[in-house]
């Protein structure tokens, strides 16, 4: 995907050039959209409208877009969102330590939006744990909403699996297992106190698992990590070199 950061970063014509290099590339666009009030209390202010409105305007949502965040959203942006088929990429760890807020997925959902779960970056959500997104997604929404079907276990498996693959693109490859498909999985330890008693699985997956309860992990067929072990990674290199970055970047 071609990837400008977000239209307070971007300006029209650099954006313009990316519509161009999306269609010239055949490939789609992803963009931080509405993520903080600053944000979008700004563009209304510069351009008269919300960044969602704006990138309707512009002719972004022309091609296929993947919108990270979408916190701060009006009726009428959830209604192009929905129109245009933008799958947004909710992120509601990273949302939650900025201070940002929390995005409203039940509306989204309700309004046709296809919604995928994302961590940020490190610098925003510092583990990158999809199993915490997936809990949260699952709980914020029910606080804000004051409703305790909103966004439940399975809806945030959902947002994580297969919301995700449609949201790049990839619906046909990977997002379920299915015959034809890539042989992307993970393997779960659930021998382990809080999986037990084992009732639900959907909500033990949502509300109890862990990304430390991940033993495998194979790739397109491929064993990056078997019974806990990392099998293509020096673990203690990395976190090595990791160190040894951060205290030359801080002059250490």
């Amino acid at each position: 995907m071609a990837g400008p950061h977000a239209p307070y970063t971007c300006g029209d014509e650099y954006l313009s050039s990316i519509i161009e290099l999306s269609s010239e590339l055949d490939i789609g666009i992803h963009i931080h959209l509405s993520e903080s009030t600053s944000e979008v209390e700004e563009s209304c202010r510069l351009f008269g409208m919300s960044p969602i409105r704006r990138m309707k305007k512009i002719g972004l949502f022309d091609r296929p877009t993947l919108a990270a965040h979408c916190v701060h959203l009006s009726d009428e942006d959830i209604r192009l969102l929905a129109e245009n088929r933008v799958n947004v990429v909710n992120n509601p760890g990273s949302n939650l330590k900025l201070g940002n807020g929390f995005a409203p997925v039940e509306k989204l959902l309700k309004a046709g939006v296809n919604v995928a779960l994302g961590t940020d970056g490190a610098a925003s959500n510092n583990n990158l744990n999809m199993f915490e997104e997936i809990n949260l997604a699952a709980l914020v929404n029910k606080g804000i909403s004051l409703d305790t079907t909103s966004v439940p276990a399975y809806t945030a498996l959902q947002m994580a699996t297969t919301g995700g693959a449609r949201a790049l693109g990839l619906e046909g490859q990977v997002g379920t297992i299915s015959p034809g498909k890539k042989a992307d999985l993970i393997i779960l330890d659930m021998k382990k106190p809080h999986f037990y008693p084992r009732y639900n699985l959907v909500s033990s997956l949502a509300y109890s698992a862990q990304a430390s309860d991940v033993s495998t992990v194979i790739v397109n067929g491929r064993i990056l990590m078997e019974a806990g072990e990392l099998t293509t990674i020096d673990l203690e290199k990395v976190m090595h070199n990791a160190e040894r970055c951060v205290q030359a970047l801080m002059g250490q």
